[in-house]
């Protein structure tokens, strides 16, 4: 125990002005604080590991009371005794805005006097109206006096003399040598002449000045584009800044004429094999018959010189499809081929496609807008080898749900193209 005091005493610094006994407190104070810290991390942890449910208003205090012995009081005795007075005097200390009480008992009963009689209207209009001749009126500060202004009469100053303006009355002496100023200033020159050049300006000119300015809520439309654009504001625009905007003239469109093809013509030229029937189209002739249809495809396939054949929205189905198929194994001039907007299903799109391997002459194929809108995988996959073996189709319009199919495609067409531009290189060197 004297070591560690010799050791604490060693430690301390030595002041003149401190006293042997204050040193002896710090000594003290030192000598507990490893006790006490080492107490209140017991406590500390004690407090952690050991939970203790408080009392139930252990700390609620009435008056300097605790509430604990007013748990068991028969507050609805209590209320008993009170008079209405006295009862009326404790609800007034609620607090009118507390949401936990009812709304009908949030406000002040008013409900406890007696009513003066029956309602009659007229009796009480009567009344009021006799209470309000009765009342006498407001005292004013200023009489009213007919033909007086009261308070400040307004003044504008644009009409009052130079001296007024600067505070002087109009009755006092003029001043005996005015001031003037000549202060020549260039952007007040140029500010100048453009408010004289703008009050010389028609309205049209202003007009435009406001479209080229950006100010679109002072124009319609027409006068805004107009003189975006460096046109010229007419009577349709407006040429003022009250034009009426007018509803633009629609432009007719006609209709497409009817497919005037003459069929019968067509496969008459197509079996005697002219060499100027090259392309044939019966798109949108839907009342053409079935059996015309048949007839026609037989008679391309005894064509060699037919290179495109559109027969979209004609509602053909598999039957005169198979004709197709023929057609695309037996003729190596057919190029394009179009038959979007029918009734073919996946597996003889499939088959249509498959068949274009035979003589690889097809370039575009289009087959959209079918009746079955959803291949399959399987179909889909089956078109896709058929693409990536044929070496000279370039378009494809055949819907793809897949994602591998319309990549793998793409890809296939890619090389085909690619196929074409090396062919014309090498053709373009051998010639030169």
């Amino acid at each position: 125990m004297l070591t560690t005091l010799l050791r604490v005493v060693n430690n301390v610094p030595f002041y003149p002005d401190v006293s042997f006994l204050s040193l002896c407190i710090s000594v003290n104070s030192l000598l507990q604080m490893p006790a006490a810290t080492e107490q209140r991390d017991k406590d500390y942890y004690t407090e952690e590991r050991t939970f203790v449910q408080p009392d139930r208003n252990a700390g609620d205090k009435l008056f300097g009371k605790g509430l604990k012995n007013l748990d068991d009081t028969d507050l609805e005795g209590l209320l008993d005794k009170l008079s209405p007075e006295e009862l009326e005097d404790l609800n007034n200390d609620f607090d009118p805005d507390n949401s936990m009480l009812p709304p009908s008992q949030r406000c002040r009963d008013q409900t406890t006097k007696d009513p003066t009689g029956p309602f009659q209207r007229d009796k009480l209009l009567t009344f009021l109206e006799e209470t309000a001749k009765g009342e006498a009126d407001w005292e004013e500060c200023v009489p009213y006096v007919k033909g007086t202004k009261r308070g400040k009469v307004y003044e504008d100053d644009d009409e009052l003399p130079h001296g007024a303006r600067d505070g002087e009355s109009g009755g006092g002496k003029e001043m005996e040598m005015p001031i003037e100023l000549d202060i020549e200033d260039e952007d007040e020159d140029e500010d100048g002449q453009l408010d004289e050049a703008l009050k010389e300006a028609p309205e049209k000119d202003l007009v435009d000045l406001a479209g080229i300015l950006g100010m679109h809520n002072l124009l319609n439309q027409p006068q805004y584009y107009n003189a975006l654009k460096g046109r010229r504001q007419d009577d349709d625009s407006g040429i003022s800044f009250d034009g009426v905007i007018r509803a633009p003239v629609q432009k007719v469109i006609p209709d497409e004429p009817e497919n005037e093809t003459n069929v019968e013509d067509c496969i008459e030229r197509l079996e005697a094999d002219d060499e100027g029937m090259k392309e044939v189209n019966i798109n949108n002739m839907k009342r053409l018959s079935k059996e015309r249809i048949r007839t026609l495809i037989k008679a391309a396939c005894a064509s060699k010189h037919i290179e495109k054949l559109s027969m979209a929205n004609i509602s053909i189905s598999d039957s005169e499809a198979r004709g197709l198929t023929e057609l695309l194994e037996s003729s190596p001039s057919l190029k394009i081929l179009n038959i979007e907007s029918n009734f073919i299903t996946p597996e003889m799109l499939a088959k249509l496609l498959r068949a274009t391997l035979k003589t690889q002459s097809l370039v575009e194929f289009k087959a959209e807008n079918q009746r079955s809108s959803v291949l399959g995988n399987q179909i889909e996959m089956d078109m896709m080898l058929t693409v990536e073996e044929n070496d000279s189709l370039l378009r494809v319009g055949v819907g793809f749900q897949s994602m591998e199919a319309r990549h793998r495609v793409s890809e296939a067409l890619e090389r085909n193209y690619e196929r074409l531009r090396l062919k014309r290189l090498e053709a373009k060197g051998q010639s030169a």
